[in-house]
């Protein structure tokens, strides 16, 4: 009876004796974090000694020691798999915009980051070929700078294109070819092109005597000067106008008072011309006889066209018309370089030359002059009838 008694309470005391030493080490495993490894490897081997050397009693005890292994290696696990890199995205967007705050405050980077820039690739500055952008530092600066980007895109919209440049057989393009070339058909559907500029409709007008009629002039400050210097050109002095094309033309000689009619956006069809007052049926609306320009041949609206940048090539295409001078005489091409190529028409697409649409119509087929057919409106639209003309492209070298 004693003996058992002794025996028991040696097992009681190697127990608990086992136990405290367990839960000491498992304790010391969880403050451990410097190599999960070593810990999960001291674990087992601890584990394989109890189980290896214990009693049942022992058993439970190592079963407890491998439980608490195990939780510990998967909250570590779990620990180490929650450090990822979006952990540094908050510190790293913190820094972007502070930064981008002290450059838009201060104009200039923070110290640490002033390395990385340098004066030759800095953000503010461009090469010698453009425009060098800062902030002005008062309103003259700011107009001064405004007309230098625009001069920039100014350069770049009325450059011509110089003849080697032009499309292979150019020499040969039917109409229809130019305006596909152009891709003009997309313009034409466009019913919101602003209206021509007073530099446009000059750009167009210096192209003209650059490229067809080197005689030719428009009624600036250097064409008036230049028809005075020459006294025995009356050719010359005819052409001087001095009402801007933005305007029209001197409809009377001499005389420099503009058609009465002006330009804007036309409901559904684009750019068009209205009645700047009341005008009387059989009143002079449009006089082209004093105001076209004639091409003398296909080859030179080609080479005309040709040297324009697209969209004053789709706008030359547009505005030209072929029609004979006299009865029986030859069809020459024609066009109007100021407002009244604006003009719509009101005949077959929209209705028919007999209709309230058409007010205004030439004297007759061979004539440029327009009168009205009815009275118009101050505000009305100024509409006429294309098909007046006979149209056939191969008449004049365009086929």
């Amino acid at each position: 009876m004693t003996t058992n008694r002794q025996t028991c309470l040696l097992y009681s005391r190697e127990r608990e004796r086992r136990l405290t030493l367990s839960r000491s080490r498992a304790t010391e495993d969880r403050g451990n974090t410097s190599n999960p490894t070593t810990m999960i490897n001291r674990s087992s081997n601890v584990s394989a000694r109890r189980v290896g050397g214990g009693s049942g009693g022992g058993s439970n005890i190592d079963a407890v020691v491998i439980a608490e292994s195990s939780k510990t290696k998967d909250r570590r696990s779990t620990s180490s798999n929650s450090t990822s890199p979006k952990s540094f995205l908050l510190p790293l967007s913190v820094l972007i915009a502070s930064s981008t705050l002290v450059i838009m405050v201060f104009g200039r980077p923070p110290v640490f980051l002033r390395p990385l820039f340098s004066s030759k690739d800095h953000a503010m500055h461009h090469d010698s070929s453009s425009l060098q952008f800062q902030i002005p530092s008062n309103d003259d600066d700011i107009k001064s700078s405004l007309r230098k980007h625009q001069a920039v895109i100014d350069q770049k919209k009325y450059q011509l294109t110089p003849k080697r440049d032009f499309p292979l057989g150019w020499q040969n393009y039917s109409y229809d070819h130019i305006r596909h070339h152009f891709n003009c058909q997309q313009r034409s559907k466009d019913m919101n092109k602003p209206l021509p500029t007073l530099d446009d409709w000059n750009f167009m007008r210096r192209t003209y005597t650059q490229i067809v009629d080197k005689n030719q002039l428009w009624g600036n400050e250097d064409d008036a000067a230049a028809a005075n210097d020459d006294d025995d050109d009356d050719t010359k002095k005819k052409h001087v106008d001095l009402v801007p094309p933005t305007l029209g033309y001197s409809i009377y000689p001499g005389i420099p008072i503009p058609p009465p009619y002006y330009a804007k956006l036309s409901p559904r069809k684009g750019r068009g011309l209205f009645a700047s007052r009341t005008i009387h049926k059989g009143e002079l609306v449009h006089d082209g006889t004093i105001n076209d320009v004639i091409f003398p041949s296909s080859l030179k609206f080609r080479e005309y066209v040709f040297s324009l940048p697209r969209n004053f090539a789709c706008d030359a295409a547009e505005w030209i018309w072929m029609q004979q001078l006299e009865k029986n005489g030859e069809y020459h091409l024609l066009m109007g370089i100021n407002i009244s190529s604006l003009m719509n028409s009101g005949g077959k697409d929209w209705g028919d030359s007999t209709s309230k649409l058409v007010n205004v119509l030439p004297e007759n087929e061979y004539s440029g002059k327009f009168y009205a057919v009815r009275d118009i409106l101050m505000g009305e639209e100024i509409l006429t009838d294309y098909d007046v003309y006979y149209t056939k492209w191969s008449l004049v070298g365009l086929g």
